[in-house]
């Protein structure tokens, strides 16, 4: 028997034996008819054969049947070659990863040669690990940067693309990311090149682009935007011009998908139009600070994108191994994912330390007291609504008459997780009499006093919530003080947004109050902001980090101090010490940090827990009795 070669195709010659026989074969059905797709004059067509492995397996068992029969198998030399190239590829690629991270000194005079290309492209000169990084970054061609928020992930991409940029090898960059990292993108491109490369810049949220159909948006990409050198598309866009953005990307483009985490759904419409974009870059960098929120299932959309055509035979990981990815499962994905991706951490870089947190307590009233046990015994077998109604309480009484708004919560959890139906209010006139009755929140009064003692001191105050209404009870409470704050959520447009944060920024207005889920990402306000106040917080790390980072990054001069503050409102349950659902949510915080911080030193992606875990772990203790 022959395996060959045809017009890219692989056959099987069953000569000394025909094929019907052969098919016929009880041991070649049980082990090969997966593999046979029909029979072509007397020989076997194969189904695509997609990397080196399966070809192994497929060559070991057709070799087993062969030889059960009396016969040997050969295989023609060029299909040989061509899978062991293929292997070759792999294994040229995966050693010069580690060699580069390793710091092998073989790579040392073009470790040189491009650091010196780029600090003469660069008015703002790189950090010795930012230039390592962007040397990875640019010799892999196609890489993940995992490196903690605020660890100057954007400067990094920008030396690579300067260096690839001055070898005359692309035009442009286009990044793929939130909407609300544009205007750290553009502020990055100024920083770091000044005058030496003037930003010409397009993004899809430009009133011209916005007002046009869907049918002009795309004459519109395939004729404007080619002369710009910085493209800002955020992934819902994405969704109606796939293919345009693709033929930008693939010719002399630098893509980059910023905040890749975002399209870790498998199938996701905003995962699918990132898979087309992705698909004739020549160079594709991944940017996240967590690249595995919830599970190993979530890098199969990354490494398709990072790897179009490679994935099955760099990796060839199945979606079934990685959404139940064992331990010896997860040592191999470590291995194989090693080489193709670098990951710094702030004090990689020299960013001083932040002071330790303060946890400022308060009181719960004697009446919110008795609140709570209503509130735990009418949402104890859904406590995503339990959680939610408990940080309700504690800003407002009152807020607990208002049915919740999905627009204040659902970005906590991840969108493919049930947790369970949040309830409508509906409370006995009793109940009612009780909540009117509970008086102003303590927690809300100490959160204004703490502000205005910070602003006394001449600082600025960013302070994080998680619901619309407390960031208008804050505001009102501090104008109340005499003292200008602003809001920025959701609601609010691009271009008002970005104001704000300018007038912030200026120093304009002393306090700044938003959410995770508005302004966690890619928005630097460390030049003038350094204490952070956490009026609402919940289980989420990866919006914890975000917003801490938001005042805590790269560029902040040794003796700088960087102060954070979580307000936590205390319960007396009848024991001998109180209850917290601040607390419970802070210390699960810190614990899901620390597992991210050993994980880093080890070298391995770690996953974090369930929604459903978190909420089962921080009200353990409430449900003791």
């Amino acid at each position: 028997m022959r395996l060959y070669q045809r017009g890219g195709q692989i056959y099987l010659d069953p000569e000394p034996l025909d094929a019907d026989s052969l098919r016929r074969n009880a041991r070649f059905k049980m082990s090969c008819r997966a593999y046979v797709r029909c029979v072509v004059k007397g020989h076997i067509l194969l189904e695509e054969i997609g990397n080196y492995t399966e070809f192994e397996k497929i060559v070991g068992k057709l070799s087993k049947v062969a030889s059960r029969l009396g016969v040997a198998l050969s295989v023609d030399d060029d299909l040989q070659d061509g899978f062991t190239q293929i292997r070759e590829l792999a294994e040229q690629r995966s050693r010069l990863g580690n060699e580069i991270k390793r710091g092998d000194h073989k790579h040392d005079a073009h470790l040189a040669e491009f650091s010196e290309v780029v600090d003469a492209a660069m008015a703002r000169p790189l950090k010795d690990r930012q230039m390592r990084d962007a040397f990875f970054l640019a010799t892999m061609g196609r890489a993940g940067n995992f490196s903690v928020p605020g660890s100057g992930k954007t400067a990094t991409v920008l030396g690579a693309f300067a260096f690839l940029a001055q070898r005359g090898m692309v035009d442009r960059i286009m990044v793929v990311c939130p909407k609300n990292a544009f205007d750290s993108w553009a502020t990055e491109w100024r920083l770091c090149f000044g005058d030496k490369w003037p930003l010409n810049l397009f993004t899809t949220q430009d009133d011209a682009y916005r007002k046009l159909g869907k049918s002009d948006r795309r004459r519109y990409i395939r004729a404007r935007v080619g002369g710009c050198n910085l493209l800002l598309v955020n992934y819902e866009a994405a969704i109606g011009v796939a293919e345009e953005l693709s033929k930008v990307a693939g010719e002399r483009t630098l893509l980059v998908f910023d905040e890749i985490h975002r399209v870790k759904r498998v199938g996701g419409k905003q995962a699918n139009a990132a898979l087309v974009v992705s698909k004739s870059a020549p160079y594709t960098f991944a940017l996240t600070g967590t690249p595995i929120p919830n599970g190993y299932i979530d890098i199969y959309n990354m490494l398709h994108i990072l790897y179009p055509r490679e994935y099955d035979n760099f990796f060839g990981f199945e979606k079934s191994e990685l959404k139940n990815a064992e331990d010896s499962d997860i040592e191999l994905v470590n291995n194989k994912l090693q080489p193709f991706y670098c990951r710094t951490t702030k004090d990689d870089l020299g960013v001083p330390r932040a002071e330790p947190d303060e946890l400022i307590k308060v009181s719960s009233g004697e009446r919110t007291n008795l609140l709570l046990g209503v509130i735990k015994n009418r949402y104890r077998r859904n406590k995503l609504t339990l959680m939610l109604r408990v940080l309700q309480m504690e800003n407002d009484p009152i807020d607990l008459l208002e049915t919740l708004n999905p627009e204040d919560y659902r970005w906590i959890i991840e969108e493919d997780e049930e947790t369970g139906e949040v309830d409508a209010v509906d409370y006995s006139d009793k109940i009612v009499g009780m909540i009117r009755s509970a008086g102003a929140s303590s927690k809300r009064a100490r959160c204004c006093s703490l502000i205005g003692d910070l602003v006394a001191q001449g600082r600025s105050v960013i302070v994080w919530c998680i619901f619309i209404k407390s960031m208008s009870d804050l505001q009102r409470g501090l104008a109340d003080m005499g003292i200008e704050a602003r809001t920025i959520n959701g609601q609010d447009d691009l271009v008002c947004r970005s104001a704000d944060l300018d007038d912030f920024r200026a120093g304009k207005f002393p306090v700044l109050i938003t959410n995770p889920h508005t302004l966690a990402e890619s928005v630097s306000l460390h030049s003038i902001c350094h204490d952070a106040v956490y009026y609402e917080y919940s289980f989420n790390l990866v919006h914890l980090l975000q917003s801490r980072d938001r005042i805590h990054r790269l560029g902040l001069p040794q003796d700088q101090q960087t102060r954070y503050y979580y307000l936590s409102e205390d319960y007396d349950l009848g024991r001998p010490d109180p209850w917290s659902l601040d607390e419970e949510i802070y210390t699960r915080l810190r614990e899901k940090e620390n597992t991210m911080l050993r994980c880093i030193d080890s070298e391995i992606l770690e996953t974090q827990p369930t929604s459903q875990e978190d909420l089962d772990a921080i009200f353990a203790g409430l449900f003791d009795d």
